[in-house]
């Protein structure tokens, strides 16, 4: 009988979050695969300073590279509430790298997003968006953001998060993904939800959420 990876479910926290902990909380509970160990880490310095998210993620990746017994790292946002069986979905695919959907709210209004966070160079915004919606399909993309992301082992021995000087924490590290030879996959089929504030919700993707 095979033995079910062990995933890392690692959350970058900070108390500016603080509005969605108990969803938050609760999506960990209701996660249906098991095989997996929980570390949210807080962040006390100043909200969005210098490489501090960059250093999180560092953090979680040594966890990962200390552990033999961890196969995968899988992020996830402290204000994105992925579907419970997420973590198998991603598993299925057997990728380096491959992530769900969630969608973009900065200065956009309550309720509606300004696009996924998500990207392929090669494509116009609108048409980013209709992809992104298609409901069932495990797509090659050049990078997304990290709320909703499953790693190997493979990737994370190869690529450091201060590997480089932009105050980035996502396109970079695929960018130098790409260059080890790894390929970026999403699966449009895992519809997260994503915090707008402390009232609510906000998602383009009004097939799935009514």
């Amino acid at each position: 009988m095979s033995i079910e990876p062990k995933i890392l479910v690692a959350i970058p926290y900070h108390k500016e979050k603080k509005y969605c902990l108990s969803h938050l909380l609760k999506i960990i509970e209701e996660f249906s695969y098991k095989n997996i160990e929980v570390v949210m880490r807080w962040d006390t310095s100043q909200y969005g300073g210098r490489d501090n998210v960059k250093k999180q993620r560092e953090f979680f990746r040594q966890m990962v590279l200390k552990d033999d017994s961890f196969t995968h790292l899988y992020f996830l946002g402290a204000d994105t509430i992925p579907p419970a069986d997420a973590l198998e979905r991603l598993l299925i695919h057997d990728k380096d790298i491959v992530g769900g959907v969630y969608w973009g709210r900065h200065n956009a209004p309550l309720g509606s997003s300004e696009g996924a966070v998500a990207w392929i160079n090669t494509m116009s915004q609108e048409d980013q968006s209709k992809t992104f919606l298609n409901e069932n399909s495990l797509i090659e993309i050049d990078g997304m953001g990290m709320d909703c992301v499953l790693f190997t082992r493979a990737v994370l021995e190869k690529v450091s998060w201060l590997s480089w000087e932009q105050n980035d924490d996502d396109y970079p590290y695929y960018d130098k993904a790409k260059e080890n030879g790894f390929n970026c996959y999403i699966d449009t089929s895992i519809q997260c939800k994503h915090y707008f504030n402390s009232c609510g919700y906000a998602y383009l993707g009004k097939v799935f959420f009514k």
